[in-house]
């Protein structure tokens, strides 16, 4: 998938012609779906998302925002989509030096029994990533288990999505998931079978999110972003310490989510060449530089860029 690539006065415009979304005061103002739709279903969907060139957008790159549907999570989604998502896509254009190919998530709880443990959109470059994002169904579902399903973007990455800038240039994709819980332990057979249809023998009964992050990091960047929500807020050690064994440098514990598009527009920045320091410095506004900053603050200061221009960091951080 793809289409050519927007700009910020598309996106203006086409929240200019969407005008319930400025005035709204709640998600399901926005996100009106009252079930999941077959094409987002990943046990429906039978060929792999791809993120290709095209005319358009020759030197596309893959990139997943995976983000938290459960019910502790609606004030987010109502202000990612209402603000952040418009701020964050534009942050990410301005950045030049690749062609974006946005994928949303949205990431329920397998483990509690939602309906919709995890929806998948289309690869687009244009607006019908906004189109397919409010299409999504929103479970408010989540369980009492103190984690949701966020390592199910990282199955799904590691085997369902094809990009060109990995086949054909050796460049990683970046995928970001968002929520306050702490990570996954395990998906088992079962789940794998229910949520994505593979019937693919699996040695053990069971797969651990650190198979899931292997296999997702083949291709991709993998970051995870803590949002300040009611578990963050009132169990802080026990949602980041598990997060920091899993991951390392790749957690950002953000304090404030409306700094979102900054956080991740960074990063990106730092695969391209620029040091942390200097793309913090070029963030709007210094509580903004503090926030990233501080979110920041596990991560190297610099990446090594490979011969190729594809970057590889360090999943250890000391």
């Amino acid at each position: 998938m793809g289409g050519s690539p927007i700009s910020s006065r598309d996106v203006k415009r086409y929240y200019d012609d969407n005008s319930h979304i400025r005035s709204s005061t709640n998600a399901s103002q926005v996100f009106k779906e009252q079930y999941m739709r077959n094409e987002f279903n990943p046990a429906k969907i039978k060929l792999p998302r791809e993120a290709c060139d095209s005319s358009f957008t020759p030197n596309s790159k893959g990139i997943i925002l995976a983000e938290d549907f459960t019910g502790s999570m609606d004030s987010f989604l109502h202000s990612l989509i209402k603000d952040d998502f418009p701020r964050l896509i534009k942050q990410i254009y301005d950045i030049g030096s690749f062609d974006p190919h946005i994928m949303f998530m949205g990431v329920g709880d397998v483990a509690a029994g939602d309906k919709a443990p995890l929806q998948v959109t289309q690869f687009e470059a244009d607006l019908r990533m906004l189109e397919q994002l409010q299409k999504l169904y929103v479970e408010h579902g989540g369980g009492g288990n103190n984690y949701e399903s966020y390592i199910l973007p990282w199955y799904f990455a590691g085997k369902h999505i094809k990009m060109d800038c990995w086949d054909k240039r050796k460049e990683k994709g970046f995928l970001f998931t968002f929520g306050d819980e702490e990570p996954t332990p395990k998906l088992t057979a079962h789940q794998i079978k229910e949520v994505f249809g593979d019937n693919d023998e699996l040695e053990t009964s069971f797969i651990t999110a650190e198979d899931c992050l292997e296999m997702a990091s083949e291709k991709f960047n993998c970051y995870h972003i803590i949002l300040p929500g009611y578990y963050r807020s009132h169990y802080e050690e026990d949602t980041i310490n598990p997060w920091r064994e899993l991951m390392g440098g790749h957690v950002c514990d953000l304090s404030d989510h409306t700094y979102l598009p900054e956080l991740v527009s960074t990063i990106l920045k730092m695969y391209e060449g620029i040091s942390k320091t200097d793309a913090i410095a070029q963030i709007q506004g210094s509580e903004a530089k503090k926030v990233v900053s501080d979110a920041l603050k596990w991560h190297e200061e610099n990446i090594e860029i490979s011969d190729n221009s594809s970057a590889e960091a360090n999943m250890e951080v000391f």
